[in-house]
């Protein structure tokens, strides 16, 4: 079992110069696990006094709720409204990260091996 905290994730996704707060990183961790549970990953929240909640989850989903974190920090809270787009093929938009259905059909994906390792793990 792995703990996730704000301070854990903040660190485990290198987060430099204008962070979250304690609060606003648990509601984006709890956000990524709320995207995961669409799609049946069974993850639970996170509990505790707000600014010091914690979750315990096996390292399968820790790593998931980790990579959905990610894209949420970069796909809301970091406020990026234009980056240049990978090989050169121009600007897409922070917002078109959680419209695009390539990260949705990621995350979902991510959500399917999950629960495949879960049944494989029993």
């Amino acid at each position: 079992m792995a703990d996730v905290t704000a301070d854990i994730m903040q660190s485990q996704l290198n987060i430099t110069g204008e962070s979250p707060s304690n609060t606003e990183m648990e509601y984006i961790i709890d956000t990524s696990i709320d995207v995961l549970n669409i799609f049946h990953a069974d993850i639970p929240n996170m509990t505790g006094t707000t600014g010091s909640k914690t979750v315990s989850l096996e390292s399968a989903q820790a790593g998931a709720v980790k990579i959905v974190t990610r894209i949420i920090y970069y796909g809301f809270w970091k406020g990026i409204t234009t980056t240049q787009g990978p090989g050169g093929l121009g600007s897409i938009t922070i917002p078109d990260i959680m419209s695009n259905p390539t990260i949705w059909g990621a995350i979902k994906e991510i959500a399917r091996e999950l629960r495949e390792v879960e049944s494989e793990v029993g």
